[in-house]
């Protein structure tokens, strides 16, 4: 499924999924950044730590390092005193990366092996509208700030791109759980729509709440 979409559909899908993350982010209010999210391990602030850094990446694997040539540089923290600066800085130096035409045609060296930059876009894209979605719904627990609007809903209000990400994800999440990269889906009713589907296909629960002792 990924491979039938023009390098257009996969770019633009990708910044869509990218400002959707941005929005999320921009919109964390003061003090809700120790928070918890879905991803039980994460707080808010490592959530976005995690996309911060799988950005940091996106630049110099697009030029042909391996993560041998990059070494520690990206360990650890990455937000440092101002989380939103940071990232805002690391996504627009990926999007740039990704604004050359020619990296399309490459075979970026990833941690499992080389990988088509199409399909390296696409785990980007999935990675982005999936934890969007997280941050989103942690927000919305930990209250959001007078007039935002947003919510974990309007992560998912773009049919076509969730058709997309979860058509190409049920191909292959198998052996992204074999390697724990996601967990057992969760079981959600049949009429459900398919952002419920896709949310429960990466072993989320869509009706997430924080424990109260969190």
């Amino acid at each position: 499924m990924v491979c039938t979409l023009t390098v257009t559909e996969r770019r633009s899908s990708l910044d869509w999924a990218m400002d959707v993350f941005d929005t999320q982010v921009r919109a964390v209010p003061p003090g809700a950044w120790e928070a918890p999210t879905p991803c039980r391990d994460w707080d808010v602030r490592a959530l976005v730590n995690h996309l911060t850094v799988e950005h940091l990446w996106v630049p110099p694997l697009l030029a042909g390092l391996t993560r041998d040539d990059i070494g520690p540089r990206f360990d650890g923290d990455q937000l440092g005193v101002d989380p939103v600066t940071r990232w805002t800085a690391t996504a627009r130096r990926s999007r740039d990366a990704w604004n050359r035409p020619a990296i399309w045609s490459t075979t970026p060296m990833l941690s499992f092996g080389p990988t088509p930059a199409g399909e390296y876009a696409f785990q980007l894209t999935a990675d982005l509208l999936l934890h969007g979605w997280d941050l989103a719904r942690a927000i919305d627990a930990a209250g959001r700030l007078p007039g935002d609007t947003t919510s974990a809903r309007t992560v998912g209000n773009n049919r076509e791109l969730v058709r997309w990400v979860y058509d190409a994800l049920s191909a292959q999440i198998d052996a992204w759980r074999v390697v724990g990269i996601f967990a057992d889906p969760v079981t959600v009713r049949d009429d459900a729509d398919d952002w419920t589907r896709l949310i429960a296909l990466s072993g989320r629960a869509p009706d997430w709440q924080p424990r109260l002792d969190a």
